[in-house]
């Protein structure tokens, strides 16, 4: 009775895991199908001033981009970012708080952030899902962003991890009302013009590298070294 008992356990206990390795299978695939669904098509032609620095980036265009601060800020600070990158999401988790508390709150300087698709339909579906959020729920977008952000895996650029489960999860953190009309206009492609319009600005500014820190029109050379942007914020400020 004892080792029939044990057969029936094992059994049942067989039958659980291969029951939940299926639903994992099926809701991956749903995933990947409801990603799949999205439009990730855009015009990203490479630029022939590859491998050269930025260029005229005193007149980049910040118009309908995502802001933090104050309009009348003295000083502009722009970001051509991607949530793939992973020195993005060092500077978007480590140096922008400081830099928010330092000039962003206090009226001194003003932040924007370009989306910056460099890695394929990953990032391209990421900034679909930012400029649907900014256009639908503006006061979250930020929420919504560093949610995004704190998602990015170890291995952010390479690892399959932004996918239309990723974006639903950073909008139901950040608090997004009427999640599911996000994703119905995400996966209709509403806000292709805003992300190819990002992708433009890229590729009008030789932008090579995420992210690029750009402070009063002037890109800075080590965007991921603090008292280097901290410097030239306080410079521009002067």
């Amino acid at each position: 009775m004892k080792n029939k008992s044990s057969l029936i356990f094992t059994m049942a206990l067989t039958l659980l895991v291969v029951g939940a390795l299926a639903a994992m299978v099926i809701m991956k695939q749903k995933d990947k199908a409801d990603t799949e669904k999205v439009d990730t098509t855009m015009n990203t032609s490479e630029n022939s001033n590859q491998g050269k620095d930025p260029v005229k980036t005193d007149k980049v265009d910040v118009q309908g981009q995502p802001m933090m601060g104050k309009k009348d800020a003295k000083v502009t600070v722009v970001e051509f970012g991607d949530f793939k990158c992973p020195a993005c999401k060092y500077f978007d988790g480590n140096m922008k708080p400081e830099l928010k508390k330092k000039y962003f709150d206090t009226g001194k300087a003003k932040y924007y952030f370009i989306h910056t698709p460099f890695h394929a339909e990953e990032s391209i579906l990421g900034g679909l899902a930012g400029e649907t959020v900014l256009k639908n729920n503006p006061d979250k977008y930020w929420d919504f962003h560093d949610a995004l952000f704190k998602l990015q895996t170890q291995n952010g650029s390479t690892d399959k991890w932004l996918t239309m489960g990723a974006v639903k999860k950073a909008l139901k953190t950040a608090g997004v009302s009427d999640v599911d009309k996000i994703v119905e206009d995400i996966k209709a492609n509403k806000e292709k013009a805003a992300v190819q319009k990002d992708i433009d600005l890229t590729q009008k500014h030789n932008i090579q590298s995420t992210p690029t820190i750009i402070v009063d029109g002037k890109a800075l050379k080590d965007p991921m070294d603090m008292d280097k942007v901290t410097a030239a914020i306080d410079k521009a400020l002067k």
